[in-house]
């Protein structure tokens, strides 16, 4: 059986014999929400490099708000280590970008993210990134 109604401004078709909606369902929405739990207690790490550069990002996330950003790089002179701590907060309820704040005032921007169990995306400062849980490895 098929029922066919309006929701909001969209037309919502039912199908009762599979129990699938063909418009928004808030159940899966809310399994694919990013949220603390998932960004938090993981290293996040990058270890891509650019130009066959050795290179390493590291982000970390803490339940306080509080995270740190490590990029080491390594030069002519050595390995470059870069550690700098930061306060972060989503920048909104739905919880698909974030701002990353230093201590000495300078920001970035993480939009566009998304948290699996594994894995981290967005685009930071314009960057496109795709970290990994480095327990996962």
């Amino acid at each position: 059986e098929i029922l066919i109604g309006l929701v909001g401004s969209e037309m919502c078709i039912r199908d009762r014999t599979m129990g699938m909606a063909s418009c928004g369902d808030d159940i899966y929405y809310t399994t694919i929400q990013n949220s603390d739990e998932k960004l938090c207690g993981k290293n996040w790490v990058d270890e891509s490099g650019e130009d066959g550069e050795a290179y390493t990002y590291l982000l970390k996330f803490g339940a306080n708000n509080k995270g740190q950003e490590v990029t080491i790089t390594y030069e002519a002179g050595g390995k470059v280590t870069v550690d700098r701590e930061f306060s972060w907060r989503w920048l909104d309820e739905s919880k698909e970008a974030i701002r990353l704040t230093f201590a000495d005032n300078t920001a970035k921007i993480f939009e566009n993210v998304w948290v699996r169990e594994h894995y981290l995306s967005g685009k930071l400062n314009g960057e496109v990134m795709m970290l990994v849980d480095a327990n996962y490895k």
